[in-house]
């Protein structure tokens, strides 16, 4: 296509998407740009699209089809109601960010043109309590506005099926062809014969006496200094931990009121630097035994804990998963018990499997893999899933991961121990000196480009074309690339690499599926035989990861010629 004929298709789809755009603000900004003739700016909106799947729909605020709008967010729904058909029911929920309430209204009203019915939650929700709803309502699907942990620019939708468990393949492929393929929805939508239903309170009963059903114990002496991170998760969490007689929580005030700007953090992500600064300051201040946050919608859960040295420690997602598993293992029985994690988290909990005599799976990255192997065998049953990025399903309620029922959980291990006289940082002590010392550490390098679906491929592609042979003066023992049909795990392909080095060192490398990033896991081993040898191989195991990841982050700048 030439480029002045490509210039004109451009033009064509961004003069449909004005005739179609229901906001007049992006509508506006539209016309300013055809007007300007602005070919740079159009062809950043409107040379791709954000591409449905099994995240469902997330990206940039903005207008045209490379951004989150209302106009994206009515094709989104005109397909879901395409694949879904007359007489469906989808329960829709959404969290408190920017244009969520909208989008919610567009989908509703599509949903209803298209003879849908809708129960429409009122008011924000976090993520679990839509995903519980699905199942506990009977509806076809449900749909959570929310980009969950993104930043405050960004929106999305998240899509769950009538088993409560997130979209999947083949299906999301299928639903994005119904998108491309339908006619854009007019700004006056139809009416149809859709009824709008209102969820009720019962839903939120509903759900806490579901997650609080797994508890075995109780105890209301210990304090909790927590944070939503400005997020939607305060009120059904201080509802769940009073329903469980869970502890008392200390919140955050300065951070408890949902706000679309998260105003005192950079990144409303747990994971991120500094972002528990300010719930970690309040628990040392307060004498708190524990310190958690949920991410912004609610469906992750970051911990921190005191130490003997008297100050706190952020933990990894691995550790939180290491702590919640070995509890609930100790706690259940049965020969059919079953755990699920992912490719790229920690050993530790393989082996802690092994020893309670409950069934391991690994599954690709991701929930939307996680839920569909804990569920595919009726005669087993999964005790518990996880993945590194502080997801976690402490029970059945909830076919996703739950920051909130995975707070109750640790608040119920915390007291648990306390009783004995331990503390986490005692639990996790003696799982290193049973299982070897297992050390973690996520890193992400991150692409400031308008195009990283162009870079981060090229980053891939030339770590499989000459692959590494020393990483930061180590020696490379083997290199998995699970892109391969033939990888020998019995998993789909995927984008991943597996880098095991000297010194017991593994490193997984894989590009975000929601953000444009590579991502480094890394694990290191340690034997250690005595208690007071764990500190010093701690610091020297992080330090050691520090290194592996900075000198991975310059290889991936050399090989784009940024060094």
């Amino acid at each position: 296509m030439s480029p002045k004929l490509n210039q004109y298709a451009l033009e064509s789809q961004l003069k449909s998407w004005i005739e179609h755009d229901p906001d007049p603000v992006t509508r506006e900004h539209l016309i300013n740009l055809l007007n300007r003739s602005d070919s740079p700016a159009i062809e950043k909106l409107f040379s791709s699209r954000i591409q449905f799947g099994t995240a469902g729909l997330r990206g940039k605020l903005g207008p045209g089809p490379n951004r989150m709008n209302q106009l994206t967010v009515r094709r989104l729904a005109t397909g879901l109601a395409q694949y879904l058909g007359a007489g469906s029911k989808v329960v829709l929920g959404r969290d408190a960010r920017h244009k969520s309430k909208d989008f919610l209204e567009d989908i509703a009203a599509v949903m209803t043109a298209n003879d849908i019915n809708v129960i429409i939650f009122p008011e924000v929700i976090p993520t679990p309590l839509l995903a519980f709803s699905v199942r506990h309502l009977k509806t076809d699907m449900g749909i959570m506005v929310t980009a969950s942990h993104n930043p405050s620019t960004d929106n999305g939708c998240k899509v769950y099926m009538h088993d409560g468990a997130q979209l999947r393949a083949p299906i999301d492929e299928e639903i994005d062809k119904l998108i491309l393929e339908s006619e854009f929805p007019s700004i006056n939508l139809p009416l149809g014969n859709g009824t709008r239903f209102t969820a009720d309170e019962s839903l939120e009963e509903a759900y806490c006496a579901a997650i609080t059903n797994s508890l075995t114990q109780q105890n209301q002496n210990i304090r909790i200094a927590y944070t939503p991170l400005h997020g939607v998760a305060m009120g059904l969490t201080q509802k769940s931990f009073i329903k469980a007689r869970a502890g008392e929580l200390i919140p955050v005030k300065t951070q408890m009121t949902p706000d679309a700007d998260f105003p005192t953090v950079s990144f409303p992500n747990p994971e991120e630097h500094g972002v528990m600064d300010s719930v970690m300051n309040l628990a040392k201040a307060s004498n708190a035994d524990l310190a958690l946050a949920n991410d912004p919608d609610g469906d992750r859960l970051a911990v921190a804990i005191p130490t003997i040295s008297g100050e706190w420690r952020l933990l990894s997602g691995d550790e939180i998963g290491a702590l919640l598993f070995n509890h609930i293992a100790g706690k259940t029985s049965g020969g059919n018990r079953k755990v699920v994690t992912t490719i790229v988290c920690s050993k530790l909990v393989s082996k802690i499997a092994i020893k309670h005599g409950v069934e391991h799976a690994t599954t690709l990255t991701g929930f939307k893999w996680i839920i569909p192997t804990a569920y595919k065998d009726s005669s087993s049953q999964p005790i518990f899933c996880y993945e590194e990025a502080l997801g976690y399903a402490t029970n059945t309620a909830v076919r996703d991961k739950d920051g909130i029922s995975a707070a109750l959980m640790m608040a119920e291990l915390t007291a648990e121990l306390k009783e004995k006289g331990q503390t986490l940082e005692d639990k996790l002590n003696d799982l290193s000196l049973e299982y070897g010392h297992h050390v973690t550490k996520t890193w992400r390098v991150r692409f400031n480009s308008e195009k990283p679906s162009e870079i981060i491929p090229k980053v891939m592609e030339d770590l499989r074309v000459k692959p590494l042979t020393v990483i930061n003066n180590m020696k490379v023992l083997e290199v998995k690339d699970y892109l391969s049909h033939d990888n020998g795990t019995g998993l789909p392909s995927t984008d991943l690499i597996v880098i095991n080095i000297e010194n017991n060192v593994r490193i997984s490398i894989r590009p975000s599926g929601t953000e444009p990033m590579i991502k480094l896991y890394m694990e290191i081993v340690l034997p250690v035989a005595k208690r007071e040898e764990l500190p010093e191989a701690s610091g020297q195991a992080q330090a050691l990861l520090e290194k592996i990841g900075i000198s991975l982050e310059n290889q991936f700048k050399e090989i784009l010629g940024l060094n």
